[in-house]
């Protein structure tokens, strides 16, 4: 695969991960002021999926690429911290499809160990979130 593609398919990935970062803050604030504990786990990961859209960014720039800064209509999932984990949890599984879909489909070596390691996170997220939404109860 050519470096223009896999910068391609690297910038589906960050525009991705600031959608995550824009609601999970967003979320986080919400439930915070509404004296939630939810609000917390969000604003952690939040700083994770920053620190997966520098890696990314930095990837994309060594390829000679240009991080795109987009990202879909925002959609927050609703009005009370049970919605907002149900959404945080769809995006989770979004995203961890489309990172195995771009490692299976990369084959720069480093790419593909980045992506790996972002997959991982992005599992553990999913579970954290799956937790939470059984402690705020389905």
């Amino acid at each position: 695969m050519d470096r223009e593609k896999i910068v391609e398919l690297l910038n589906q990935d960050l525009s991705g991960e600031i959608e995550a970062i824009l609601v999970y803050m967003r979320n986080a604030t919400v439930a915070l002021r509404e004296a939630c504990e939810a609000g917390h786990e969000l604003e952690e990961i939040a700083f994770d999926e920053m620190r997966h859209a520098e890696w990314l960014s930095d990837l994309i720039v060594e390829l000679g690429g240009r991080p795109t800064m987009t990202h879909r209509e925002l959609d927050f999932g609703g009005d009370s911290p049970r919605d907002f984990v149900r959404r945080v949890i769809e995006l989770e599984k979004e995203a961890i499809a489309m990172y195995r879909e771009h490692i299976s489909a990369i084959d720069d070596q480093k790419v593909r160990e980045k992506l790996q390691h972002i997959l991982r996170e992005e599992e553990w997220h999913l579970e954290e979130f799956e937790e939470l939404l059984e402690e705020l109860g389905r």
